[in-house]
């Protein structure tokens, strides 16, 4: 049986990233990078013409670097397994506005999901056969969950190498080619747990090791839990500014990001349309102090995001939905929100509404029945009244 996520206690979150750091900078990762490089994983790969060297190491360098300064100016949000399942109900329809980039909690973030908010299944053995790392005929099928999330505005031209420009190219489905220097958007990497093997068979061939051994899911499982981080870069990709969000594609980058921004969304509503409360943990003086020295700009403290009490579903609701979680694919929601939340285009100046002068924010309104608890439910103008049986 597969390996549920485990979320953390939002205090651990300053430590992952510490981990995170320290992998980025380790010559292992970019290793593993270049392979993923050369089997085309990435979507979002940097080039330098003339540097001499191969593309899939410049990349793998670059890559690292922009995603370890990323993670340096992050500040760090935890979102409950309710917050959860609230975003990922709210955005079974896309937003309505186009990307903006003041929906952002911060420029530059890290967030950490109670619940998966999607997942792909995948045969890791058949993704390795075109490399070097390839066995013939193994399968080792895995269902891997996307757990969590880091963001920043794009700017890639803060990280440079000694000599030769920067070019940075899309290779993502139906938008590939290289990306205009004045590109404005969101930059996303999107992360899964480290032990995805755990579910399967210790003996289940994978691949081949760098010395032509057989690589098995115990080995690789034994491997990650003695050395790295937590989690483990999964994907990325791109959101301009200004684009419409269109109908999301399941188990891919396009999904995910549709729940993230949807938890942007929540945690931005004020008023009495208030979907989300904060409480921020302070990062003791220790910790800081070490997160200073590893090159951490941003706040240590945690923000963990929780549902406003005011639409915080039942316990009881709770624990029926998560008897049918995996914990490797995205909650189901049936009992917690019975009638999903819905989206709304509201218009900020009424007044100007007729001549077009107004503007307009896509706001989540709480899914509900109108009327006193427990009236009859009506759901439309005409009431038919029976005082005797059909056919009497």
């Amino acid at each position: 049986m597969s390996t549920r996520w485990d979320p953390p206690d939002p205090r651990q979150l300053p430590e992952w990233r510490a981990e995170l750091l320290d992998h980025l900078d380790a010559d292992s990762t970019k290793t593993t990078m270049r392979e993923a490089l050369a089997a085309g994983r990435f979507t979002i790969v940097p080039t330098v013409p003339g540097i001499g060297a191969s593309e899939e190491s410049v990349g793998a360098v670059l890559l690292t670097a922009c995603e370890r300064r990323r993670m340096e100016d992050a500040e760090l949000y935890y979102a409950t397994p309710d917050m959860t399942a609230l975003a990922l109900a709210a955005a079974q329809t896309p937003p309505i506005e186009p990307v903006t980039l003041s929906r952002l909690p911060s420029e530059a973030g890290f967030i950490v999901f109670g619940e998966p908010i999607g997942g792909y299944t995948e045969d890791t053995a058949a993704a390795l056969a075109g490399t070097r790392f390839g066995y013939p005929g193994a399968s080792a099928v895995v269902t891997t969950p996307i757990v969590a999330a880091s963001w920043s505005v794009w700017n890639p031209g803060e990280v440079r190498l000694d000599r030769g420009q920067v070019r940075w190219v899309h290779k993502g489905a139906g938008s590939a080619g290289a990306i205009p220097a004045d590109w404005s958007g969101v930059w996303i990497t999107f992360y899964s747990p480290r032990g995805l093997f755990s579910g399967l068979p210790p003996e289940t061939v994978v691949g081949t090791m760098a010395d032509g051994g057989v690589m098995t899911a115990g080995m690789i499982d034994n491997n990650r839990q003695d050395h790295g981080p937590v989690l483990a870069w999964d994907n990325e990709m791109l959101l301009r500014e200004g684009a419409p969000f269109g109908p999301p594609i399941p188990d891919t980058t396009d999904r995910w990001a549709h729940v993230l921004y949807t938890a942007w969304q929540l945690m931005a509503q004020e008023g009495k349309s208030r979907w989300a409360e904060v409480e921020e943990i302070p990062r003791p003086r220790a910790g800081a102090k070490r997160d200073r020295r590893q090159g951490i700009t941003s706040s240590s403290a945690v923000r963990v995001v929780r549902v406003h009490s005011a639409h915080r579903p039942s316990p009881q609701a709770v624990k029926e939905d998560e008897q049918g979680s995996t914990g490797r694919r995205e909650p189901q929601w049936s009992c917690r929100w019975p009638v999903r939340p819905y989206r709304r285009s509201t218009c900020l100046n009424p007044r100007a509404h007729a001549e077009g002068g107004c503007s307009h924010e896509d706001r989540i309104v709480s899914g509900h029945i109108k009327g006193p608890e427990g009236a009859p439910l009506r759901t439309g103008d005409t009431v038919h009244l029976w005082d005797q049986q059909p056919g009497e």
